[in-house]
């Protein structure tokens, strides 16, 4: 019998890592430090497998994808890093259960090649996991452009499969609030930027979790954010209830909301 340990919202740019963002980083400091905190905090719950949602790995509109190698690298030359590398051993037997927890209703999983590197939106949030000393397995899957119903049930498809492993697991929803803060931000800005994002942190606070299910698509569009998705599979893997939540920081000096949770 498997166990949820710690579900967790984090943002993902990499300018909050040292080696990308340098000097720049001083202006992230909040996220960086609430990154760190949750990082040992998860770390020392002991988890065996983490799990990763993100946005940003190899994309299908209907089948949410994975990484399929048994070892997964990355790391940040994107982003002018090339000596940052990020090493882990992939959850191969944890992938197989939960494909055959979702065959029924999601067909299969789409399977990432052999040779792809992780995504910024795993290697973000894995680099402080491994700083903080993690030595864990993962599993990271892309979210899909299916209905938020559709990732709520993957997400209580994901609870199933944990519940039938015998791993102690963390479930990281990576993803950032609105890219349209302020007119400097990289989507243009939007004044519904402010408002998603406030409707995120509130309801996570209050733990009223429904006003995150419930937002206006029209104002996820307006808002140009790209945690939603992730955000639902982790309320369909908690079955719509809080664990532990606690928002640890928030803030968008960039013009794109960072927020940093337990969920």
């Amino acid at each position: 019998m498997g166990n949820l340990l710690m579900a967790t919202l984090c943002p993902h740019p990499p300018i909050i890592i040292p080696e990308v963002g340098g000097d720049e980083c001083v202006k992230t400091q909040k996220t960086i430090d609430a990154l760190q905190e949750l990082s040992v905090k998860m770390v020392k719950m002991n988890p065996e497998t983490v799990i990763v949602i993100t946005p940003h790995s190899y994309y299908d509109p209907q089948l949410f994808t994975v990484y399929s190698e048994k070892v997964l690298e990355g790391g940040f030359s994107r982003f002018g890093a090339p000596q940052v590398k990020l090493i882990c051993e992939n959850d191969i037997d944890l992938i197989e259960l939960i494909q055959n927890t979702i065959k029924d209703t999601f067909g299969r999983l789409n399977k990432i090649p052999a040779g792809a590197s992780l995504d910024h939106g795993t290697c973000v949030p894995l680099y402080f996991l491994l700083k903080a000393g993690y030595k864990g397995k993962v599993v990271v899957i892309n979210y899909t452009a299916r209905s938020p119903e559709d990732h709520i049930v993957f997400g209580e498809k994901l609870s199933e499969a944990i519940f039938l492993s015998d791993r102690n697991i963390a479930l990281v929803a990576s993803g950032d609030l609105s890219h349209r803060l302020i007119p400097e931000a990289p989507a243009g800005y939007d004044p519904a930027g402010k408002i998603f994002d406030n409707i995120f942190v509130e309801a996570i606070k209050s733990g009223k979790y429904d006003d995150i299910i419930n937002i206006d698509p029209a104002l996820r569009i307006k808002a140009g954010e790209c945690a939603f998705n992730s955000m639902m599979v982790a309320l369909g893997l908690l079955g719509k209830k809080p664990l532990n939540n606690k928002v640890l920081s928030y803030e968008g000096p960039f013009g794109v909301g960072y927020l940093v949770a337990s969920l």
